[in-house]
């Protein structure tokens, strides 16, 4: 079998925001790295730092907020936060592209859908705008909507169309790496189903790679090659699907499985993770999840927040991890 291509890094990437007179520490050192056609998910709760990785990637970020970038993130082998103004129009859409987690607001409210996915399309490829259209009316009967509907408005379609709307905008130009943030968390279960069987279908015939951000573990069982847990703005664990699924380690990774309704246990409550993620203006300098690990110790405050690998590039932040829990 071929090696595939590894095309996607990020280095160490920090970003830090200010609010008031505080410094808030959004993203801590995540290091991360993809290769073409692999779906990584980003998995966490509210507040972990994952829409912030991925605005990070498309330099997205409210610029009236953020304190600092700081860090490496390579595609292809060039620095994205070195790139100007053209060299970032360039990339976005056509090479790196997103799924917006709130169709409601990645719409344009006054411009029909088909012409949204047109002008993207036109100004990317440079051609006109009969091609564009076309590419546009394709795109949407790609991902189910009849091309009777193309010049209508977002506000006539359901929240499930709409995003399959953006879903088509974001795939248009037939990006290297798409960027799906939540696209099923507004959708109910039967529309969430077909959702993501048209993004893995869609993935599959245009070889996109994908990061994948949402807090569902059964949406990341479905889709992704890699799995990376986020907390408190760090990874801490990563690994192949089959390394978090079947060898959850790090106590928080194994809550949130725990936390997950069971059909063939018989249990009346299911066991959520006690307390709220830490303030993320305080920077520890101990384990992120010690007031909340069931297993935690005193050596839990010395730990110097390092990686261990337990398997060949399965990683783990927490000192147990190659000890009996």
């Amino acid at each position: 079998m071929a090696e595939t291509k590894k095309f996607f890094e990020l280095k160490h990437l920090t970003v830090k925001y200010h609010s008031g007179s505080s410094i808030i520490h959004a993203v801590n050192d995540v290091s991360l790295e993809l290769n073409a056609g692999e779906t990584l998910g980003l998995v966490g709760e509210t507040g972990a730092g994952k829409t912030t990785i991925a605005k990070s990637i498309l330099r997205i970020l409210p610029e009236n907020s953020v304190e600092s970038v700081d860090g490496e993130i390579l595609f292809e082998g060039k620095e994205i936060l070195d790139m100007d103004d053209k060299e970032l129009q360039a990339l976005r859409g056509k090479s790196i592209s997103m799924i917006f987690q709130d169709p409601m607001t990645a719409l344009n409210p006054v411009k029909t859908v088909v012409s949204q996915i047109a002008e993207g399309y036109k100004m990317h490829q440079n051609c006109s705008k009969a091609e564009a259209r076309q590419r546009a009316i394709e795109m949407l009967e790609m991902v189910g909507i009849g091309a009777d509907r193309a010049d209508e408005y977002p506000h006539q379609f359901s929240g499930g169309m709409k995003q399959r709307v953006v879903i088509a905008l974001a795939l248009a130009c037939s990006p290297q790496m798409l960027l799906a943030d939540e696209p099923t968390t507004a959708l109910d279960v039967t529309i969430q189903a077909q959702v993501l069987d048209l993004i893995r279908d869609l993935r599959n015939k245009l070889g996109t790679a994908m990061i994948l951000i949402t807090h569902d573990l059964g949406v990341v069982a479905e889709v992704c090659d890699k799995v990376a847990v986020i907390y408190a703005g760090r990874i801490i664990e990563s690994g192949t699907l089959e390394d978090i699924y079947d060898h959850p380690t790090h106590p928080y990774t194994c809550g949130l499985f725990g936390a997950l309704p069971d059909l063939d246990k018989d249990v009346d409550r299911l066991s959520p993770i006690e307390g709220l993620p830490p303030d993320p203006s305080v920077v520890r300098d101990h384990c992120d999840f010690f007031e909340r690990c069931p297993h935690a110790c005193e050596r839990c405050k010395k730990f110097d927040n390092q990686m261990i690998e337990m398997t060949e590039g399965h990683l783990v932040r927490c000192w147990k991890a190659n000890e009996e829990v």
